[in-house]
């Protein structure tokens, strides 16, 4: 169910946005790179949900290669496995963010998402970053409902989220 009494510049994204159009005949097809829009700026709330949603489910990826490893060597794993799976794939996703942080200005979600931090992240800030990632991933992304200064991983990196610049 959609409000229409809110500006489409106040959600980040436009009232007709499920609506699909045939391209008029006088339209041309866009070749030209140098014409898009500067994408720099606040991100949308939907890219910053999406951010956190991947970081959720990026350890899942680890924890599931894990056990299918286990599976092709041919010791078929229990049920004790999975817990060592998951606290594999957790480890995987906070040495990655840890990384990415520092690095690229964003945690595997986020990238993933196209949204990274304005600025550089302080080392002292890397932890506060990667706890409030994770707690934005246990509570699927509801807490970066905020808008991109506001959310936790913003305060975390005091730093902006802005759309990952197009290379």
């Amino acid at each position: 169910m959609r409000d229409d009494r809110d500006a489409p510049e106040q959600r980040g994204f436009p009232n007709n946005w499920d609506v699909l159009q045939e391209p008029a005949a006088d339209d041309e097809p866009f070749d030209d790179v140098t014409a898009a829009p500067n994408p720099t700026g606040p991100p949308p709330i939907l890219n910053i949900l999406a951010a956190s949603w991947a970081d959720a489910v990026a350890p899942l990826g680890v924890c599931t290669a894990a056990l299918l490893g286990l599976n092709a060597t041919g010791h078929h794993p229990s049920l004790i496995a999975f817990p060592w799976a998951v606290a594999l794939g957790v480890a995987w996703w906070a040495i990655a963010t840890a990384t990415l942080v520092v690095v690229r200005q964003g945690t595997p979600g986020m990238l993933l998402a196209g949204v990274v931090f304005g600025d550089s992240v302080a080392p002292g800030r890397v932890v506060p970053v990667i706890a409030a990632a994770a707690v934005s991933a246990l509570l699927l992304g509801l807490p970066n409902l905020l808008g991109p200064h506001r959310s936790p991983l913003a305060l975390a990196a005091a730093a902006a989220l802005e759309s990952a610049p197009a290379d």
